[in-house]
């Protein structure tokens, strides 16, 4: 029998209402060159929901030994900073100086694997994904290696995305790996618990290169040493996009670690139905709906989008239904 191990949880938060936090990053605010997105306010609003992030891990995944809130030094008034298996870390407690201050989201995450204490076996969150049923260890980590879907798919380019990060993810996985590390797995990468998917990595793997990696959008988790091996590989490229202050078509993304221990085999299959991933406000009726009856999701992601109109609105109901699901405080919260 393997010997018990530690799993923590890793979650980034901004409050993009802190007018100290605003001064900062208007006053670095890159021109129009860069990235659109990434400085819209749909990427730093509050939607006011982090507590149920907190009641959602303590309710449903009581196993977790520390969770690790990743801020630029602010903190919601409502969290409590004594909370047994809280660790608040700023910025500047993880991240190199060098890149400092940053507004990039892939600078912070590409550099997560610094947090001081941090345990081999991690989960991110981001502060849009809830959990919304009980979730296991073994739904994330299984002898030590994490659970994951794994299928080749190619990525979809949308106006105004992140397609460009992701091409320079696969270069890079490109560079390492082949086709042939997925027949090497073939076990893990074809699988029932796949579904559909499967067809997709079928017709994907007639071709030598990796063209794509299906992306959840759900909380995944990582091992430390994987980041480490990345940065040890490819310095100068992850040096380079966490000099960014904000994102740029340059930039890698967190993902590359993702596709890395997949690539590796070194994952465990997981129904690709674990999680869900939603955007308001065209998924608003799906996201209700999801919160009230999970069926096999057991976490959900919502995520914000830069053309929404009714923000007020939107946020009303989605908070709503979270309520419901939970409403009970955390030991997170005073």
């Amino acid at each position: 029998m393997s010997k018990p191990y530690p799993v923590d949880i890793v979650l980034t938060w901004v409050d993009g209402n802190d007018p100290e936090w605003e001064k900062q990053m208007l006053s670095f605010r890159p021109d129009a060159g860069g990235y659109k997105s990434s400085t819209s306010r749909a990427r730093f609003r509050s939607w006011d929901n982090l507590q149920y992030i907190f009641r959602g891990i303590e309710t449903f995944m009581p196993w977790v030994r520390t969770v690790h809130f990743v801020t630029w030094g602010h903190l919601p008034p409502w969290l409590n900073p004594d909370a047994e298996k809280l660790h608040i870390v700023r910025h500047d407690e993880f991240i190199p100086a060098e890149y400092l201050p940053t507004f990039n989201s892939n600078a912070i995450l590409l550099n997560l694997f610094r947090i001081p204490g941090l345990a081999e076996r991690f989960i991110f969150f981001n502060d849009d994904t809830f959990v919304i049923q009980p979730v296991r260890k073994t739904d994330y980590f299984v002898r030590g290696l994490p659970r994951d879907s794994a299928a080749l798919t190619p990525f979809v380019v949308t106006p105004g995305g992140i397609a460009a990060q992701e091409m320079n993810n696969l270069e890079i996985i490109n560079r390492y790996f082949s086709s042939a590390d997925v027949r090497a797995n073939l076990g893990k990468w074809l699988n029932p618990l796949y579904g559909s998917y499967n067809l997709r990595t079928l017709i994907f793997l007639m071709w030598k290169g990796i063209n794509g990696v299906y992306e959840p959008h759900i909380p995944v988790g990582y091992l430390r040493s994987t980041c480490k091996t990345v940065w040890e590989k490819e310095f100068d490229v992850l040096d380079a996009t966490s000099r960014n202050r904000f994102r740029t078509k340059a930039d890698v993304s967190e993902w590359l670690f993702r596709q890395w221990q997949l690539m590796s085999g070194r994952f465990v299959p997981r129904d690709i139905r674990f999680g869900r991933y939603t955007v308001v406000p065209q998924h608003l009726d799906l996201i209700e709906n999801t919160l009230k009856k999970p069926g096999r999701c057991k976490m959900l992601c919502i995520n914000d989008n830069v053309e929404l109109k009714d923000f007020e609105t939107a946020r009303a109901r989605v908070n709503s239904a979270l309520s419901e699901l939970l409403p009970r405080k955390s030991h997170f919260e005073r």
